[in-house]
């Protein structure tokens, strides 16, 4: 519509200095509370992994070194699937979790993951809520690649689901 595609204007700032790859030995996600996508995923947290109230008190984010388990490479499918790879940001507050449906999740590529900025399928993940209120939460995530790159970024809209009385 608007003319043929060109190069643009970088405006999401480069991550300065994403933190190291933890080592293998690094805490995942298992255990009778570890989501069921989980099990597709390695996960080397950056001072978390903060589930069920680890965040109280402090803002609700999480951020994360996260690839296929299969260690293929990265391509933008599985971006997207890592970039909805996380329980909600809302779960780190609390030691009881509000029930919530997703609404409207959005995805924007800002860059092709290769095997220079992914290698091994590695990529920096922090996934924050930006709202909470009146029955609903909003959410962000950023990927970067091992050099900084902005590699996508996603926006998650919530609902909270009344909970009933026992």
């Amino acid at each position: 519509t608007y003319g043929a595609d060109g190069d643009s204007v970088e405006t999401l700032s480069p991550l300065l200095a994403p933190p190291p790859v933890l080592d293998s030995d690094a805490p995942g996600l298992s255990g009778p509370m570890a989501p069921r996508f989980s099990q597709h995923v390695d996960y080397r947290f950056d001072g978390g992994p903060n589930i069920l109230g680890g965040n109280a008190g402090k803002p609700a984010m999480e951020r994360t070194w996260m690839r296929m388990r299969d260690s293929g490479p990265l391509d933008e499918t599985t971006l997207c699937y890592l970039l909805d790879a996380l329980y909600p940001p809302a779960w780190t507050l609390s030691a009881t979790p509000v029930a919530m449906t997703t609404v409207d999740f959005r995805i924007d590529i800002l860059a092709d993951p290769t095997p220079q900025n992914a290698p091994d399928g590695w990529a920096f993940f922090e996934f924050s809520m930006l709202d909470l209120g009146l029955g609903w939460t909003v959410d962000e995530a950023t990927a970067w690649g091992v050099d900084g790159t902005p590699l996508a970024v996603a926006r998650q809209r919530r609902r909270l689901l009344p909970q009933r009385g026992g």
